[in-house]
C-alpha cells in the first residue's frame, strides 16, 4: 500500500520514532487522525496570536502561584463561559476574560453618553411642555388633553424619593434629575405613559420614527447590558454582539444601541462614535467573531 503524502512534521515523527526504535507504519487511518491533530494545533496557534497577542503585546504565561489563587480571587464559576470557549485551557480562558474587560471598557463612554443624553432629553421637554422643571412630583396636573395627571408606579416614587435624598435638602432640580437612576427612564417609555408619549414624550426623540414600543424595548435592553458591565458579568460574545443578559433580547449589536442615542439627537451619536472608544469595541467584537472561537 501507498503511504499518503507526508508533509515534514509527519516526517520528522517518523524519523523520531524510528530513532527511539519503535515499528511504524502510517496507516491512512492514523495519517488522518494526525492530520486533524495538526490542523488543530494551526488553529489554537492562529488563536493565541491573533486574538490573544494583538501587536505581539501579550504572552500567554500566568505565574503558578496566580493559577493557584484563581479560585480564591476571580473563581472558577466566573471563568466557567470561558473556560468553555476555551476548550478547557486555562490561559485562554483567562484572555477571553480580558477582552470581556477590555470590552466592557471600551463601551462604558458610550453607555455613559447615551444614559445622559437619554435624560436629559426628557428632562428638557416635559420641562418645556409641563411647565416647570420639577416635573417630577408625583401627582403633578399636566396641560395636556388626553392626560390630566402624572402618576408614577410606587418603584418610580421611590426612585424619585431616593434622588432628592441624595442630591440633598435644597439642590437644584439638575442634581436631582442627575440622582435618578437609569432605570427610571426606560420606564417613563412604557405602556403607562402611552398618552404622555403622545402628547409630550416622543419629542425627546425626535429621529425615532418607531413606535413607543421599541424605544422602551431598545433602552430596558441597553440598561440590562450596562448592569452586568456595573457588576462585572460577561458580555463578550462571539457573535458580533454583546450579552445583555435580558432574557427577551439576550444579545444587541453596538449599532443598535448608538442607534438609541441617534433617536434623540444623531450629531450627539456622531460625536460619541468618534470619540469614544466604540470603534475599538467594534473591532474587538469583529476579532473575536472572525477566530473561530464560538462564546
Amino acid at each position: 500500500m501507498t503511504h499518503p503524502r507526508r508533509t515534514p512534521r509527519v516526517r520528522r515523527r517518523v524519523r523520531c520514532l524510528k530513532q527511539e526504535g519503535r515499528t511504524f507504519r502510517l496507516s491512512l487511518l492514523d495519517f488522518y487522525a494526525l492530520a486533524i491533530y495538526l490542523a488543530a494545533e494551526m488553529v489554537l496557534a492562529a488563536f493565541q496570536t491573533s486574538i490573544y497577542q494583538p501587536q505581539g503585546q501579550r504572552n500567554l504565561s500566568y505565574t503558578p502561584e496566580f493559577i493557584a489563587d484563581l479560585d480564591r480571587t476571580i473563581s472558577r464559576a466566573r471563568l466557567a463561559r470561558f473556560m468553555t470557549a476555551a476548550g478547557g485551557n486555562i490561559e485562554l480562558a483567562l484572555h477571553l476574560y480580558e477582552k470581556n474587560l477590555e470590552l466592557s471598557e471600551a463601551l462604558f463612554g458610550l453607555l455613559h453618553g447615551l444614559e445622559i443624553a437619554v435624560r436629559n432629553s426628557i428632562h428638557h421637554v416635559l420641562s418645556v411642555d409641563i411647565g416647570r422643571q420639577d416635573w417630577y412630583r408625583d401627582g403633578h396636573p399636566l396641560p395636556f388633553p388626553a392626560v390630566h395627571i402624572l402618576s408614577f408606579t410606587g418603584p418610580m416614587n421611590s426612585m424619585i424619593t431616593d434622588a432628592r435624598s441624595n442630591a440633598g435638602t435644597g439642590a437644584p432640580v439638575g442634581k436631582v434629575i442627575a440622582e435618578l437612576t437609569f432605570g427610571f427612564w426606560p420606564n417613563m417609555i412604557t405602556s403607562r405613559f402611552e398618552d404622555l408619549w403622545r402628547a409630550s414624550l416622543n419629542k425627546a426623540f425626535p429621529s425615532a420614527h418607531v413606535p413607543r414600543k421599541l424605544v422602551h424595548w431598545r433602552l430596558e435592553t441597553i440598561r440590562r447590558l450596562r448592569n452586568r458591565i456595573a457588576h462585572h458579568e460577561a458580555i463578550l460574545t462571539s457573535r458580533n454582539q454583546v450579552y445583555t443578559g435580558f432574557i427577551d433580547q439576550p444579545t444587541m449589536t453596538l449599532p443598535a444601541i448608538l442607534e438609541c442615542v441617534t433617536w434623540v439627537s444623531p450629531p450627539t451619536a456622531d460625536w460619541l462614535r468618534t470619540t469614544t472608544r466604540y470603534p475599538q469595541a467594534t473591532t474587538l467584537l469583529a476579532e473575536v467573531a472572525d477566530s473561530g472561537v464560538v462564546i
